[in-house]
């Protein structure tokens, strides 16, 4: 992906990281100190857009799995209204929904607000889009930061329960199932 200027690159271990500050100390020493580790185990996989001088952004996924049994509805009721807006048949519910992860995305200081998180989650959601052509992939999952958390509810993400609210993270996640519907019928109908 090229975009005026930047590039965006996967993280390797030769991959020279270049200066970065999002204004999260826990953020930037993960891209710093953490990355190559994650990578190397096989535990996320980076992604850095960056321009000649420095790092703009970068954000980290990995597969994960919902398991719902362990999210912590107040209720039962809560809970099969959650399943209900997942699956069409919620009694023959799977106990495990296949996902994709955001471990990690920041946005430098001096270019937050320009659309680099949105055009991220973009990217990221047809990441997903096409490992359903290889894997099934229901859901993108976050642990959201208390500051970010606006940020995602704009870009469609949902909060699973409300009993982490108030807390510094909150578990939200994204369903791609009428996304992936609205572009086959785009397909179809083109």
């Amino acid at each position: 992906m090229e975009l005026a200027g930047l590039s965006l690159i996967k993280l390797t271990k030769d991959t020279i990281i270049k200066p970065f500050d999002c204004g999260d100390e826990d953020l930037n020493d993960f891209l710093v100190s953490k990355a190559k580790d994650y990578q190397r185990e096989l535990l996320a996989v980076t992604y850095i857009l960056e321009n000649e001088e420095r790092t703009i952004a970068f954000f980290s996924i990995f597969n994960d799995s919902l398991r719902v049994q362990e999210i912590g509805f107040a209720s039962k009721s809560a809970f099969k209204r959650f399943l209900s807006k997942l699956v069409s048949h919620p009694k023959r519910h799977l106990e495990y929904f296949p996902a994709l992860k955001i471990g990690r995305l920041g946005v430098c200081n001096t270019t937050k607000k320009a659309g680099l998180g949105t055009l991220i989650i973009n990217f990221i959601i047809n990441l997903a889009i096409d490992q359903n052509t290889h894997c099934a992939c229901k859901l993108i999952t976050v642990d959201a930061y208390d500051q970010s958390l606006g940020f995602y509810e704009k870009k469609g993400f949902t909060y699973f329960t409300e009993t982490d609210k108030g807390k510094d993270t909150r578990q939200m996640y994204l369903d791609l199932t009428p996304i992936i519907n609205a572009s086959l019928e785009e397909q179809v109908a083109g």
